[in-house]
């Protein structure tokens, strides 16, 4: 059996959930493989226990709930696919690991504004969503005459939540547990570098967020997105320890309450700020979503037993950047081409931007193809040498 080594870059859900995919469907009969994950940042790093020491580490950040959306292009439909063998898989994990702190609960969406595309619940939308339906505008939620929020359409479905750090540490527990992954703690400033630490040109899986270059830089076609949340400490018989609820407003902003299981809290968000680069929290923003978190969420807040004052029980402000690309999620095969330097196969698998765990191990599987691939690819290579060797005997 022919062995090779695959060299993963990036340990956040793309990385983590890439390696989870190989292990678990890539043919044995084809190769052995020995994986190794290069990262910066990741549960691997023993100076960041608890996985929010960084802004720049995107995936601890995230509030990580599935919330589908109709397409408006190609690359969103192809896309959608992969959210869905995500959300099959979740569900069978939900199940068989719950330690994994996934959960299936509901989602609901209201809506003050709603593009045609949602009325007429446009491709992309309803496709394997279980028990997906239209709110009937009597059961819509009725704000007060004085209230600017006026609510004109929802949804509801089912979908999945999880508490996004202990879910980091799961995926990580079990490529241990595995014994065929290993971590190297490092920051890359180049994807070549790799074979510094993995001899023999290995078969390199771009996993980097921002599209780590071969010869360093990164892929100019990724840009951050900015999101700012809020961490709150529920009160008893909170809700909405059991459902997700997104609020989209006229002016596009969208205002969400997602659980974090396993006691970790209930994620009050968010924004949405293109190329916005503060990692410090913003006051204003904090503002902004305690005002809305006041007017569509007051269940979520506790009381002042002295004075009866309502608030928020603010545990942490979450600042993360979200990777994304011009032209949607890049899995693209660069195969390797000695005459331009590259020695590498790549398998670029970046650039989710805030779909980073709704994509995650249908990306992963769509790496798993693309490995199989390149494999046979070699293979076919070196059956025509060895053809050709012998044509000159």
């Amino acid at each position: 059996m022919t062995s090779k080594d695959v060299v993963i870059i990036g340990a956040g859900i793309i990385g983590l959930s890439t390696a989870y995919a190989i292990l678990e469907t890539f043919p044995s009969s084809l190769a052995d493989l020995s994986i190794t994950i290069i990262a910066e940042h990741g549960p691997h790093d023993t100076d960041n226990e608890q996985l929010v020491k960084y802004s720049s580490y995107t995936s601890p950040w995230a509030g990580a709930h599935f919330r589908p959306f109709p397409s408006k292009s190609k690359e969103d439909f192809y896309e959608s696919k992969l959210t869905r063998k995500t959300f099959e898989k979740f569900k069978q994990l939900s199940v068989s690991h719950p330690e994994s702190s996934i959960r299936i609960v509901q989602g609901i969406e209201y809506f003050e504004d709603p593009e045609f595309l949602l009325k007429c619940i446009g491709r992309g939308y309803s496709e394997g969503m279980n028990d997906f339906e239209v709110i009937p505008t009597e059961k819509l939620p009725k704000r007060s005459s004085s209230s600017p929020i006026k609510i004109d359409f929802g949804t509801k479905y089912t979908t999945w939540i999880m508490n996004a750090p202990h879910y980091l540490k799961f995926l990580y527990n079990e490529l241990l547990k595995s014994g065929k992954v290993r971590f190297v703690h490092k920051k890359l400033l180049s994807l070549k570098q790799v074979n510094e630490i993995v001899p023999n040109f290995p078969i390199i899986v771009n996993c980097s967020g921002r599209g780590l270059g071969y010869f360093g830089g990164y892929d100019d076609k990724v840009y951050s997105i900015r999101g700012q949340t809020l961490l709150i400490d529920p009160p008893t018989n909170c809700p909405y320890l059991d459902k997700t609820i997104t609020h989209q407003s006229k002016d596009g902003k969208w205002t969400f309450v997602i659980p974090r299981p396993l006691n970790g809290g209930v994620i009050l968000g968010g924004t949405k700020q293109i190329k916005d680069s503060t990692d410090k929290p913003k006051e204003e923003d904090t503002k902004q979503l305690i005002n809305m978190g006041q007017e569509l969420f007051p269940e979520l807040m506790k009381v002042n037993e002295k004075t009866g004052e309502k608030y928020f029980d603010i545990k942490r402000i979450n600042v993360g950047f979200r990777p994304a690309r011009k032209g949607g999620f890049y899995n693209r095969i660069d195969l390797k081409n000695s005459n331009e330097g590259r020695n590498n196969h790549i398998i670029n698998n970046y650039g989710a931007g805030g779909m980073g765990y709704e994509l995650s191990y249908g990306a992963g599987l769509i790496a798993v193809n693309s490995l199989i691939k390149v494999l046979k690819f070699d293979e076919n290579n070196k059956n025509r040498l060895i053809r050709g060797r012998r044509s000159h005997l």
